[in-house]
C-alpha cells in the first residue's frame, strides 16, 4: 500500500474510537506486574521512613526524660540500649503509665539486670513470671513459646509495663497496684483487706518503687530547669 494511502486511512480513523484506541500513548508499565511492584516498593519505603520518624520521636522522649541514660545499667548492647529505651516510653504511651514508673519497677524488681531469675522463677527487666507472660501474650494475640523469651527486653518490658497498667487499672493507684504486682493479685486483695498487714507491706516494696518515682520526677525536672536556663543564658538578654 502507498504511503498516501496509509495517511488517508489515519486521519478517517482519528474519530474512530477503535483506531482512536489503538494510537493511544504507550506508558511503560502502566497497568503491570512492574508497576503494582514498583508502587508496593514506594509503599514499604514510605512505611519505613515512617516508622524511623516515629523510633526518633520515642528515642528523642527517652533522652529528655533521662531513660536513654538509666537503660545503660543494663549493660546490653548500644543497639539493644537504644531499643530498650525506646520500648519503654512506647509501651508506656500506649498503655497510659508514666515512662518513669516503668523504669522505678525495673530498677526495684531487676536493677538493670536482663537476665535477671528470682527465687521464685521471675525473669528478665522486669520480673515477669512465666505464668503471668503467657497469660499476657495469650491476651496480646500471640504465644510466648518459651519462658526464656523473657529475657528479650523488649519482650519483658511490652508485657510487664501491660501488666502494671491492667494492675492499676483493677486496685485503683499505683501503690495498690504494686501490692499486687509483688504478691500476685489474690494474695493483694488479702493483703489490702487488713489494715495492719496492708500498712507493713505498703511500707516495704511499694514505698520502695514509689520513692524510686518521685527520685526520678524530681529529677527530670531538675534536667528541664537547667536546660531552660541553659537556652536563656544562651539567647541572652531581650
Amino acid at each position: 500500500m502507498k504511503s498516501w494511502a496509509v495517511a488517508l486511512m489515519m486521519m478517517a480513523g482519528v474519530g474512530s474510537g477503535s483506531v482512536a484506541h489503538a494510537f493511544q500513548p504507550y506508558i511503560p508499565g502502566g497497568k503491570t506486574s512492574e508497576m503494582r511492584e514498583l508502587r508496593a516498593k514506594l509503599a514499604e519505603q514510605e512505611d519505613h521512613l515512617a516508622r524511623l520518624e516515629r523510633e526518633a520521636e520515642l528515642y528523642a522522649e527517652a533522652e529528655v526524660l533521662g531513660i536513654a541514660n538509666a537503660v545503660q545499667a543494663s549493660q546490653l548492647p548500644e543497639r539493644q540500649q537504644r531499643r530498650l529505651a525506646m520500648a519503654i516510653v512506647r509501651e508506656a504511651r500506649a498503655n497510659g503509665v508514666d515512662p518513669l514508673l516503668v523504669v522505678a519497677v525495673i530498677r526495684t524488681e531487676s536493677s538493670f539486670n536482663n537476665y535477671a531469675v528470682s527465687h521464685v522463677g521471675a525473669m528478665g527487666l522486669m520480673q515477669v513470671m512465666p505464668d503471668t507472660g503467657t497469660y499476657l501474650a495469650d491476651k496480646a494475640g500471640f504465644k510466648l513459646q518459651r519462658s526464656t523469651n523473657l529475657f528479650d527486653s523488649e519482650l519483658n518490658v511490652e508485657l510487664g509495663t501491660a501488666y502494671l497498667a491492667n494492675l492499676i487499672s483493677r486496685f485503683g493507684t499505683p501503690e495498690r497496684a504494686l501490692v499486687a504486682y509483688n504478691a500476685g493479685p489474690t494474695l493483694a486483695r488479702k493483703i489490702l483487706a487488713q489494715t495492719d498487714i496492708r500498712e507493713r507491706f505498703m511500707a516495704g516494696y511499694p514505698a520502695k518503687v514509689m520513692r524510686e518515682f518521685r527520685r526520678l520526677k524530681t529529677q527530670n525536672t531538675t534536667r528541664e530547669l537547667t536546660q531552660l536556663d541553659s537556652r536563656k543564658v544562651a539567647k541572652g538578654p531581650g
